[in-house]
């Protein structure tokens, strides 16, 4: 399988995140080693996202499937249906999507993101952004740090001004501008977000992505 540029990014994020995590003081002796040991962390921890993947994405690839009748034996990528052979396939045809709509479309990899919300990929980068500009940076403020990540994101949104422009892609920019432009709003936003980046983490180290993150 061959995936898309929008097929990868959120696998790009993990990565980042679970590369972070390796080279943390505080969250490298917490990965789960043996859930991760198929990503070879030796290489996460150096290489950039694009080399690891090319040799790793069959770690998000679905497993091959079809349909067929079941002799009763139940596999671990299948759900078995009984239907009366007193049915036609037209009422089958009618409530078999009723039926099976919570139970289908899970993915089979042997890898996959498990989230409780939409997956909105760019506030991850921020998050991320936020804690590693914090703690390489422990004497800049909350408010000092909003302005780096600000300034991160206007230059990453500078580089896609042509796809924004087309509709192809959506402008972002960090909460706080333009009408949050106190200090005190500016620091906690960047409060919540560096929190939500450490949860994120401690979700990865499981080998869990993105989990549950919220403020409470």
């Amino acid at each position: 399988m061959s995936f898309t540029f929008g097929e990868k990014q959120p696998y790009r994020i993990w990565y980042q995140y679970l590369q972070t995590c390796l080279n943390d003081k505080d969250f490298k002796n917490k990965v789960n080693k043996n859930f991760f040991k198929d990503w070879h962390l030796n290489l996460v921890k150096t290489q950039k996202f694009d080399t690891w993947f090319n040799k790793h994405q069959h770690l998000f690839t679905d497993i091959n499937t079809s349909m067929k009748i079941s002799n009763g034996v139940k596999s671990t990528s299948s759900i078995l249906v009984e239907i009366p052979i007193n049915y036609s396939v037209t009422k089958v045809q009618r409530e078999i999507g009723k039926l099976l709509s919570s139970k289908l479309n899970q993915p089979l990899s042997k890898f996959k993101i498990t989230s409780n919300r939409p997956l909105i990929l760019p506030p991850f980068d921020y998050f991320l952004y936020a804690y590693k500009t914090k703690r390489d940076n422990s004497d800049l403020t909350l408010e000092e740090v909003w302005k780096e990540v600000d300034e991160h994101i206007r230059q990453r949104q500078a580089k896609i001004k042509k796809q924004v422009s087309k509709g192809k892609l959506r402008s972002r920019f960090l909460m706080g501008t333009p009408l949050d432009k106190t200090a005190r709003n500016k620091a906690i936003i960047i409060s919540r977000n560096i929190n939500k980046a450490k949860k994120i983490m401690t979700n990865v180290c499981k080998g869990v992505f993105p989990g549950n993150y919220s403020d409470n």
